[in-house]
């Protein structure tokens, strides 16, 4: 059986051979595709990129990519196109739903083999972008638009919320017209649901990267108490609320550090004219760093950029709590290694997460408007290592069984298997 991807990155193996960085997200793709290998499908992987002129084919450990570029609708679609009549594949599997290319693929390919893959629910994480924050931090007037423009005083979250509201319009596109969904979630089936009732949706669950599915556990003795690992990114993500939490954190345990994900740091060494830029047209960072010292807890937290997968685990076991603290989540692979490795768990009671953690066996989840639930929780886990050490131990059970690689393995090609064979009875 030959099954065709399209995805949104361009994948780690093909990024070595190409001699380029890999990219840290993707990580649960890179496990479908190691589970599809060993089945002896042929797989074909497509991506698009805006730095690319023509359509790149690469053959790659027996895996056939292409890199087309990123263009309008009608063109990619052109281009899709001829990669399907040259390929001819039995599956065409679409890795997110919210993306041009995504609905470029969904109207070119048949819909009776193609199934698509819900991310991010855009339709309904446009509402949340705020997540929160002040109304004055979210709107643009023609003054901030200037001085945006004449200092590069960042992307606006305003600007985010319209980027996000135009890939959800691309999405209820992509989920009207197809037949198959796989949500990533019971919450992600239930939102593909309520935008096609007519779709068939497929409980297939997501594989993690390799190495956390290894020996290694999370134990209180070895790490590093009154520790949190925590991502920050768009406001999406919580870390503003989070900063919330903290002064409640630090008034019991001083010696609290926060240790950060992130996509881009808070910078301070501003010139004066930009921090005046910023203070009128604030971007995300600007008010984390500005939060961050009124609260005064600049000592209390180390941002540590993006982390390849092994920094990523080895900065989790030394972490006494992991927190997700999103406005809107669907399942969060994040939170699934970090169980995985046993580390004690918190998140917000939103979306896929209450799948991820049952609140007081082997987590705890809070509501996401109420910081302050979340600081009694950590406090909790930083208060009782016994505590610690059982939500370790079930909560590393539960995650197993969410992601128990041999069971989403056969989900994720039975998956394939159903839609081919109600294509082959389509055509007699």
């Amino acid at each position: 059986m030959k099954i065709l991807w399209l995805v949104n990155i361009i994948m780690p193996e093909l990024a070595v051979h190409l001699e380029k960085k890999p990219t840290v997200f993707g990580g649960w793709i890179s496990g479908a595709m190691k589970a599809v290998k060993e089945n002896g499908y042929e797989l074909v992987i497509c991506t698009t990129a805006s730095d690319v002129n023509e359509t790149q084919k690469y053959i790659v450990n027996d895996v056939t990519y292409y890199i087309s570029k990123r263009s309008a609708v009608a063109e990619m679609e052109e281009v899709f196109k001829g990669i399907l009549n040259n390929e001819n594949p039995d599956v065409v599997h679409i890795y997110g739903t919210e993306f041009e290319h995504s609905w470029a693929m969904a109207k070119c390919s048949d819909v009776n083999k193609t199934v698509v893959t819900i991310q991010g629910a855009m339709t309904y994480l446009k509402d949340h972008v705020y997540a929160g924050l002040e109304e004055k931090y979210c709107k643009d007037n023609l003054l901030h638009k200037t001085l945006r423009l004449i200092h590069k005083g960042g992307t606006s979250i305003e600007l985010q919320k319209k980027s996000f509201e135009q890939r959800a319009e691309i999405e209820q596109k992509v989920l009207k017209h197809v037949k198959y969904v796989m949500g990533g979630s019971k919450w992600g089936n239930a939102v593909a649901w309520s935008i096609n009732p007519h779709c068939t949706t497929f409980d297939s669950g997501l594989i993690l990267r390799d190495s956390f599915y290894t020996e290694d556990r999370w134990s209180y003795e070895n790490c590093e108490p009154h520790s949190i690992y925590i991502l920050h990114s768009y406001p999406i993500k919580g870390f503003h609320k989070f900063l919330d939490a903290l002064p409640l954190v630090v008034n019991e345990f001083p010696d609290t550090k926060v240790f950060v994900v992130a996509n881009t740091l808070p910078v301070r060494n501003y010139t004066h004219i930009k921090k005046m830029v910023l203070d009128a047209a604030p971007d995300y960072n600007w008010i984390i760093q500005n939060k961050i010292e009124q609260l005064n807890l600049s000592e209390h937290i180390k941002f540590l950029g993006y982390l390849n997968e092994q920094q990523v685990k080895e900065r989790m076991l030394k972490s006494n709590v992991f927190v997700s603290a999103s406005s809107l989540e669907n399942q969060s692979t994040t939170l699934g290694e970090a169980m995985i490795l046993g580390v004690p768990s918190i998140a917000s009671f939103v979306g896929a997460m209450p799948e991820m953690i049952e609140h007081g066996k082997d987590g705890f989840l809070y509501p996401f408007n109420e910081p302050y639930i979340m600081a009694h929780y950590i406090c909790k886990l930083f208060k009782d290592s016994e505590l610690a050490e059982q939500y370790s131990v079930l909560g590393h059970k539960h995650a197993e069984k969410t992601y128990d690689k041999e069971k989403n393995k056969q989900q994720l090609i039975k998956m394939y298997q159903c839609i081919a064979k109600a294509k082959r009875l389509d055509n007699v």
